[in-house]
């Protein structure tokens, strides 16, 4: 038996809380998944840690449908009545005949199940998606001048019922960048965005995963869940956990 000791680095581009699950792919036997998840901090703006306990609410509360309501309209809910919380403090909604069903759970989701049905890669999904991407992967083809890279529109929804906040990242020395870096969406609309490939040298292939994060509004500066956007570019380029892909030049 042989142990292989893995380093994961944290390095975000916005004061928010972040959260990812990765997947590691194993042969003959089934994907195994990692939460990541952290919390940073700036001068100005710091949001309430991120905790597992936090994960597992927001799991529970997607299960029963209500992330995708913005706190400000679960806070009235409560104070009225018409949301109550179980024994591990998640949000459920108060029983109307005695012999009702319980309340939904957090399914057991078959690993294999949850790696293809991710929303990125395939077009299924175990639950319906807060956000999502008109355009997964983008390619920009053969660039002849360095210069006269024209930029590529993708469209972001937001299927929620609060406003949003969107925010890209990318790293300092990425070719391709999202533009606006940081935009504010109403309940049920989309936006346009600009997917920019800049790179630096001819005959060079380039190829990038851009990703981006969306919370509501109302928690930019408290504790926000967020959903993972990706996007492929190849440059190649790609959309909705961001990736820029190969692109040559």
């Amino acid at each position: 038996m042989a142990t292989l000791i893995l380093r994961v680095t944290f390095r975000p581009a916005h004061p928010i809380v972040c959260y990812r699950r990765v997947v590691c792919l194993l042969h003959h036997q089934s994907p195994l998944f990692l939460d990541l998840f952290g919390t940073c901090h700036s001068d100005t703006m710091k949001p309430a840690i991120l905790q597992p306990r936090h994960l597992s609410w927001y799991r529970t509360n997607m299960a029963r449908g209500l992330t995708f309501y913005p706190p400000d309209i679960l806070s009235a809910m409560l104070r009225e009545g018409k949301l109550l919380t179980d024994e591990n403090r998640a949000l459920t909604l108060p029983p109307q005949i005695p012999d009702d069903k319980p309340p939904e759970e957090y399914p057991y989701i078959d690993p294999l199940t949850e790696y293809f049905h991710d929303g990125i890669t395939s077009d299924l999904t175990v639950f319906p998606p807060h956000v999502s991407l008109s355009i997964r992967e983008f390619d920009f083809g053969c660039c002849v001048r360095l210069q006269e890279v024209e930029s590529l529109p993708l469209c972001l929804t937001n299927h929620t019922k609060g406003k949003i906040t969107v925010a890209w990242t990318h790293g300092p020395e990425s070719a391709f960048r999202v533009t606006p870096e940081t935009c504010d969406l109403p309940p049920l609309k989309s936006t346009a965005f600009r997917l920019i490939f800049q790179p630096s040298q001819l005959n060079t292939l380039y190829a990038a995963e851009l990703e981006g994060f969306a919370f509501y509004k109302l928690l930019w500066a408290s504790l926000g869940v967020i959903w993972g956007c990706d996007e492929a570019a190849t440059g190649a380029g790609k959309v909705h956990r961001q990736t820029a892909k190969v692109s040559r030049c």
